[in-house]
């Protein structure tokens, strides 16, 4: 797979193309960075990130929350965010992508690979899950050997630097993360690049309950979960180069899909 999207990768240190293939890693020509890989995952962040990590990330990167992220941990989540099981959010996501993803597609904060994994069914000669967490990577890892899929790579990025040349993908998800990035717009910035003009983007993400008894407000301050304001979403997308085109609502729930303009 490295193969396929090497000729779109670039150097996040000094944003240089013709990445070199050099004794199990890359190098950059011009500014001589190496990029490892390690355990079949290509690490494209090494220690140098722009990403602030909030301390909800940091309990989703524990052992124990990996250990059953896929099977217990999102599936109580969403149930509890939406009122509505898993399965059928997997349904839309699947639906929203069939037939938009062409050759190559991104799946952004990826995870254990709990959408990348049914999306690379979808025909992309090359799915890309890229996220910035080692043990959710490795678990990815370990879930794409198991279940023998061939046509997906694992990439350890940030979202604020994606490392790949302008408009390298038709077709971006990124659920359950938009929320919880530091930065949102600058992550949504970033997507608008790397996807090709008229590609999509599909964001399952969170909206602010009007009335939560302070459980929302403990959320936003301690453990910087984030919700946002439905209509200031819709402006957001505007602002950042996106139409959106279909969305879903559950409770809190969101899920859109949102085509980028010129």
């Amino acid at each position: 797979m490295l193969t396929k999207i090497l000729p779109f990768l670039r150097c996040v240190r000094c944003l240089g193309v013709g990445l070199n293939p050099d004794n199990g890693s890359l190098s950059c020509g011009s500014c001589r960075a190496r990029y490892a890989l390690q355990d079949g995952i290509l690490d494209m962040a090494g220690e140098d990130s722009r990403e602030v990590i909030t301390p909800f990330q940091r309990l989703m990167q524990t052992p124990a929350i990996v250990s059953i992220y896929e099977k217990l941990w999102r599936q109580v989540g969403y149930y509890i965010a939406s009122s509505r099981f898993f399965d059928e959010e997997m349904k839309t996501v699947l639906r929203l992508a069939n037939g938009r993803q062409s050759s190559r597609a991104l799946d952004l904060a990826c995870g254990t690979g709990v959408f990348t994994r049914p999306l690379s069914s979808l025909g992309s000669e090359c799915m890309v899950g890229l996220d910035l967490s080692w043990p959710m990577l490795r678990q990815a890892r370990r879930m794409v050997k198991k279940e023998n899929i061939q046509n997906i790579l694992l990439l350890r990025g940030t979202a604020f630097c994606l490392p790949f040349i302008d408009e390298t993908f038709p077709y971006v998800n990124c659920c359950g993360a938009l929320h919880l990035f530091d930065r949102p717009d600058d992550a949504l910035m970033e997507i608008r690049r790397v996807l090709v003009r008229g590609g999509h983007l599909c964001v399952q993400t969170t909206i602010r309950p009007t009335r939560s008894a302070g459980m929302a407000y403990f959320l936003e301050r301690f453990i910087r979960f984030g919700f946002f304001d439905e209509a200031g979403l819709r402006e957001k997308l505007g602002l950042n180069g996106f139409r959106l085109i279909e969305s879903e609502r559950h409770r809190i729930s969101f899920t859109f899909l949102a085509e980028r303009l010129e």
